[in-house]
């Protein structure tokens, strides 16, 4: 038979275990991480270029980390559904996301009724990296570079085709028409994919697009290349200017690829995150393979993301107001 001082001993033992678990944040009372597979959720269709990278990093992760990744697609609303689906998921680390930095440098300034809140919801995990747009013509266009593309363009009624309303390369063909004098009339896709099939086909002439997407066509004559928008030229495509160097100093737009989670995340499985992902992106055999789709590689800290994510926003926040777009 137990003696009073023992029970009493051991309700106290219990109390105390109970108020101990209790005061321990989750993460110390779950398994450790990771122990599940993690989903990384794409809002962009499977078999583009998004595909190839995420691919390419879930394989490089398995080989090389203790994460174990999935990649699973969630499209439509212009990648919001997509984004809010790892914004709504338990902020466990077992569900990460993949997006343009449109995503949350650009889609807050169009509509006011995003389904997440860019600023408070969101956790950057690292900038997988960077891509520069290219202006890309059908073959049968009379223009060789920049300048002729300009002069044609006050005597022929020129279109050009995006991805949608109030993407980036949308974004950089407003801002190129109001900073080179440029005069085209802006024809809107949903998505990259049948953008392209109309500039392949002739039934629009110019495109505006990330440098991933077309540079097989590129290569191949079925498009001819303009000018790279960013502020250096591209090696995959070394022969083609920049828009600076065709007569618009210090035109410079790039497209960024972020991974991120949702807020609430604990830093430790952060950190998990962060560094193994990086240990992918420094790898000479990542970076070679990006290389050659014409994705620029960094990497680097969650605090990085976030300032290049503000800095970004400000920026095309203006952009937006000058021009007028949005999707309200």
């Amino acid at each position: 038979m137990t003696s009073p001082k023992l029970r009493r001993r051991n309700i106290l033992f219990a109390g105390a275990a109970t108020s101990l678990a209790t005061a321990l944040p989750v993460w110390a009372t779950t398994p450790p991480y990771p122990s599940n597979v993690i989903r990384l959720i794409s809002p962009y269709p499977p078999g583009g270029t998004s595909s190839a990278i995420l691919n390419r990093l879930a394989e490089r992760l398995q080989s090389t980390s203790p994460l174990r990744v999935i990649v699973d697609y969630k499209t439509g609303a212009g990648g919001n559904i997509g984004v809010d689906a790892v914004l709504k998921a338990p902020p466990d680390g077992y569900t990460i996301g993949f997006t343009a930095m449109n995503s949350f440098a650009i889609n807050p300034h169009l509509t006011k009724n995003l389904p997440y809140n860019a600023e408070h919801d969101v956790q950057f995990i690292t900038l997988l990296g960077a891509v520069p747009n290219v202006i890309a013509v059908n073959p049968s266009v009379n223009a060789r570079d920049l300048r002729e593309l300009i002069a044609l363009s006050k005597t022929t009624d020129l279109s050009f085709a995006s991805p949608g309303i109030g993407t980036s390369v949308h974004l950089a063909g407003e801002m190129l028409m109001n900073d080179a004098g440029l005069k085209m009339s802006h024809i809107p896709y949903r998505g990259e994919s049948p953008a392209l099939q109309d500039v392949l086909g002739g039934r629009v002439q110019v495109m505006f697009a990330n440098l991933t997407g077309v540079i097989e066509y590129l290569r191949s004559g079925r498009l001819r290349g303009i000018a790279v928008t960013s502020s250096k030229r591209s090696s995959i495509v070394p022969d083609l200017p920049t828009v600076s160097e065709s007569g618009v100093p210090g035109f410079d737009v790039k497209g960024y690829f972020v991974l991120f989670t949702s807020k609430g995340v604990p830093e430790p499985v952060l950190d998990i995150l962060q560094r193994e992902i990086n240990k992918v992106l420094s790898g000479a055999e990542f970076r070679t393979a990006m290389s050659q789709i014409g994705l620029e590689v960094i990497g680097g800290a969650r605090q990085d993301v976030t300032a290049l994510v503000n800095t970004e926003s400000a920026r095309w926040a203006k952009v937006v107001k000058r021009t007028g777009v949005t999707w309200d």
